[in-house]
């Protein structure tokens, strides 16, 4: 999280370069560093008049570089550049920073005073000799010429002054390429950042919000740091270059740890962590209020330190989550990683421990994009994580629903079967006598009119056996009721046992008067079944709890094949003639009713009670 580099760019520089001292016009590029010479005036009450007094005491400057840290002072910086040449030479005098507030340069040429140029991210860019993001001045020497550069420096921010003497044409070139790759590196970024604003978009998962304004903070503060951003973004607005610097780190600082405590997820791994990020966002909070209402000295160094403690939290916390179980974690601590080393890289390419080239002088810029690449992958690979725990948990939803409707389909088929069973025993208990357990009249009737219309159809005979048992009034008399009804159930069992094919259907008609249905069955079939069910009942007596006694019966027979100039009531009507007809003619009868000799007209109920 640009924690050394925040650090070391404010106090060391950024984007300078380093390359052994030549002589002057044998190199494309030379530091002149070890012939600088400096002078502080802390209360800025010298001008280059002064400054040219030959009694001054000037220091002579020993070291890699020129960093007075963060001073009040005004500093005067003095090189002497000699031409050894019989030609004319021309240079770029650059200083390497891009932060200063104010740089006056001074040129003397043999005692005299030839250009002063006032630079300074204070002043319009477009107030610059040279297009470029740092401090770019034009020199010219004459033949064997000596040339004195007075350098007055003045700034808020740190007291830095890297310094290269420039071939023009290399610099040109060297300028063209630092452009192509700023703009590889500014358009990458802004193309990663574009990608994760549309899929916050589609989600709206915060996380990619916070990871958007981290990687969108990041190049911005490079940019001003580096002087891109007043040379492309706010060249025509100064004021604002020490404001840019301070809040796009606070920025920075704080997408960064917002992003690490919602991707990481920190209130589930780590409370003490998630508590920690919440404290570092709200300092990096207050710093962003600072660089509102304080000034940038104040705000800069309160921000600097915010940085250096925010990072040992947000790589712990990297740590922890991926020793904790977190797939994703470990992109994001590779891509710290990473970044760290970018940083370490320039860091040692400055102490002059590694060698000045592309890859040192934008190590950082590398390992940023490759932490918002890596980030990315991460971002990724989170969405591959929860898709496939979506998926997952939507299976074991899909199993669960199966299982759960299987069973409720197996519940509903066993309710649907009880209820079918009950339905069942309630159609048989609506359509059974309880006492002798045949079929009622109801169902008899409904019965014979199926049979009716069937047999019709087919032109079919159907044959009707009404019965009665004899007398039974006296056996209720005689005997008493409970042996009347038990001599109706032995009754019904002998008349059962007589049946023989399934689709005779007997029932209780009423009282003790029993009706039997035979389709398919002619008169001469339903005087032998009615013949033979009279004699078993006539030769079995009725044996109850207390009494033996005999019964008869007396039975009405018809058959006809139906037609449609009759209907079932005149088959009724005949089948009752008859049995009233073996009741008048003694009883214990089976009696044939023939239509061409018998009016089928009913006896009225005076004449069929005589009988009962």
């Amino acid at each position: 999280m640009l924690r050394i580099l925040f650090v070391f760019l404010l106090f060391a520089g950024f984007g300078g370069a380093k390359a052994e001292t030549v002589m002057l016009g044998s190199s494309d590029q030379q530091t002149p560093i070890e012939n600088l010479r400096y002078l502080e005036d802390p209360d800025a009450q010298l001008d280059i008049t002064d400054i040219r007094n030959p009694d001054l005491n000037w220091l002579q400057h020993s070291g890699s570089s020129f960093n007075k840290s963060f001073s009040q002072s005004t500093w005067w910086l003095h090189l002497q550049l000699n031409n050894p040449q019989n030609r004319t030479e021309d240079r770029l005098l650059e200083i390497s920073y891009a932060i200063l507030d104010y740089v006056d340069i001074y040129v003397f040429s043999n005692h005299s005073q030839i250009s002063h140029f006032t630079l300074g991210d204070r002043y319009p860019y477009a107030d610059r000799p040279i297009d470029s993001p740092f401090f770019v001045v034009p020199l010219h020497w004459s033949r064997d010429g000596r040339m004195d550069v007075y350098m007055r420096i003045k700034s808020s921010s740190a007291i830095q002054v890297p310094l290269t003497l420039w071939q023009p044409d290399t610099f040109t070139t060297q300028a063209a390429k630092t452009n192509i790759i700023q703009g590889l590196y500014y358009g990458a970024m802004l193309v990663i950042v574009v990608y994760n604003l549309l899929i916050f978009l589609a989600l709206w998962d915060r996380s990619y919000l916070y990871y958007s304004g981290f990687v969108l903070s990041m190049p911005l503060f490079f940019a001003a740091i580096s002087g891109q951003g007043f040379r492309y973004i706010w060249p025509d607005i100064p004021g604002w270059n020490d404001y840019a610097l301070t809040l796009f780190l606070a920025l920075t600082v704080i997408f960064a740890n917002l992003f690490t405590r919602l991707f990481l997820d920190l209130k589930k791994v780590s409370p003490l962590l998630n508590y920690w990020t919440l404290i570092v966002t709200a300092l990096a909070v207050i710093g962003l209020g600072l660089v509102l209402f304080s000034n940038y000295r104040i705000s800069i160094l309160y921000l600097v330190a915010v940085s250096a403690i925010s990072a040992p939290g947000s790589m712990v916390a990297g740590v922890v989550s991926w020793r904790r179980g977190a797939e994703t974690a470990r992109f994001y601590c590779v891509a710290w990683a990473l970044f760290l080393l970018g940083v370490s890289v320039l860091v040692l390419n400055k102490i002059n421990i590694l060698p000045n080239n592309q890859l040192t002088q934008y190590s950082v810029q590398i390992g940023s994009i490759l932490e918002a690449v890596l980030l990315s992958f991460a971002m990724a690979e989170r969405i591959n994580v929860e898709r496939k725990l979506r998926y997952q948990a939507q299976d074991e939803t899909l199993t669960t629903t199966r299982r759960l409707n299987a069973e409720l389909e197996t519940r509903v088929q066993e309710r649907t079967d009880e209820l079918e069973q009950l339905n069942k025993r309630l159609r048989v208990l609506s359509n059974t006598d309880q006492l002798t357990g045949l079929y009622n009249r109801r169902y008899l009737e409904q019965k014979m009119q199926s049979e009716w219309e069937r047999c019709k159809r087919y032109k079919h005979s159907m044959a009707m056996v009404m019965m009665d048992v004899d007398y039974f009034k006296k056996v209720n008399d005689t005997y008493g009721h409970p042996a009347g009804d038990e001599c109706l159930r032995q009754v019904t069992a002998q008349i059962l046992g007589c049946v023989r094919v399934q689709s005779d259907h007997v029932a209780r008609y009423g009282g003790e008067e029993f009706c039997m249905l035979l389709p398919e069955t002619d008169t001469e079939g339903a005087v032998v079944l009615a013949e033979r069910i009279r004699t078993i009942v006539a030769s079995h007596p009725i044996v109850t709890q207390d009494h033996v006694f005999n019964v008869t019966i007396s039975l009405g027979v018809f058959a006809m094949i139906p037609n449609n100039n009759q209907h079932l009531g005149y088959m009724l009507q005949c089948v009752d003639l008859a049995l009233y007809q073996s009741k008048e003619n003694g009883r214990n009868l089976v009696t044939v009713f023939d239509p061409d000799h018998s009016n089928p007209q009913k006896p009225n109920d005076e004449i069929k009670n005589s009988h009962r």
